[in-house]
């Protein structure tokens, strides 16, 4: 807890930021069908899908397990155990191997730091022996609307002073918040075949992004609930952001190193490559006004 917000980790389930409540409002999606809809989890060595499971990179060539057959899905880190390295009352610092899924080696090391009116989230990615190529990124799920547990006794919420965007639920004595509204301003669309992978052909950004790779973001993402808290998106290092609004339960604005399959080049070049002692490193600061 750190003023008007808190925030819960999970080092068991990916090292994933699993809770974030800002003013008593619950932002983040809890649980899941699966661990890849859930909290904000970390995407390494790669982002989205890997075509055929497959890397060629530097001269070498390598497969990888087939997560999402017969492509990979999110790197191999998203739902394995962290180690705690560091923990204070505002601040949690994770660590977790590349695992032996991934030849070239390395670690991932994962800060969580809450202020005032911000969570600080940053991603290192660090070379053990040798090199090795990463593209790395945060997959946050909010909530498609955000709730509010009222308060009870001499400081309820009389119901006739509730803003008109709001609305009581049945049952329990929850505020909840209209449906989430997702403010990216962006010069590029890069066009996804049928599998989520990029073609090479670049379009305009779409005014309501459903699963877009967006290039060019020119301004800090908005995540905005009517009603309750207004959220600010700042990443240092991203190279796009992935916006996706097709579940029922939840939204996802995703700052990205680089594209899905970009391991193996694409539109954007080779990608990043961690050495020894020089990480790839990449920031997200969650900020509300």
């Amino acid at each position: 807890m750190q003023g008007r917000a808190s925030v819960e980790v999970a080092p068991g389930v990916g090292g994933r930021l699993a809770a974030l409540e800002v003013d008593g409002w619950d932002l983040l999606r809890r649980d899941g069908w699966t661990d890849r809809e859930w909290g904000a989890f970390v995407m390494a060595p790669w982002i989205g899908r890997l075509r055929d499971a497959h890397v060629s990179w530097g001269g070498e060539a390598w497969d990888v397990e087939p997560s999402e057959p017969p492509h990979a899905l999110h790197g191999t880190i998203m739902a394995v155990p962290w180690a705690v390295a560091d923990v204070s009352p505002r601040t949690v610092r994770m660590e977790a191997s590349l695992g032996p899924d991934w030849p070239p080696g390395g670690h991932v090391v994962h800060s969580v730091a809450l202020d005032e009116d911000r969570v600080r989230l940053t991603l290192e990615v660090h070379a053990d022996r040798r090199a090795t190529p990463a593209i790395v990124g945060w997959h946050p799920w909010f909530n498609r609307r955000a709730t509010r547990v009222l308060p009870t006794g001499r400081d309820a919420i009389a119901r006739d002073a509730i803003d008109e965007a709001l609305r009581l639920t049945d049952g329990p004595r929850l505020l909840e918040t209209g449906e989430v509204e997702v403010l990216v301003d962006a010069r590029r669309r890069v066009e996804l075949d049928l599998h989520g992978l990029p073609t090479g052909v670049l379009l305009d950004p779409r005014g309501d992004p459903r699963d877009d790779v967006l290039l060019g973001v020119t301004r800090p993402p908005v995540v905005r609930y009517p009603g309750g808290p207004t959220l600010h998106l700042v990443a240092g290092g991203a190279a796009a952001w992935v916006v996706y609004t097709g579940h029922p339960d939840g939204v996802c604005v995703e700052p990205v190193t680089g594209l899905p399959d970009g391991l193996n080049g694409g539109l954007l070049g080779e990608p990043p490559v961690a050495r020894p002692l020089d990480p790839i490193v990449a920031t997200l600061e969650i900020a509300w006004g």
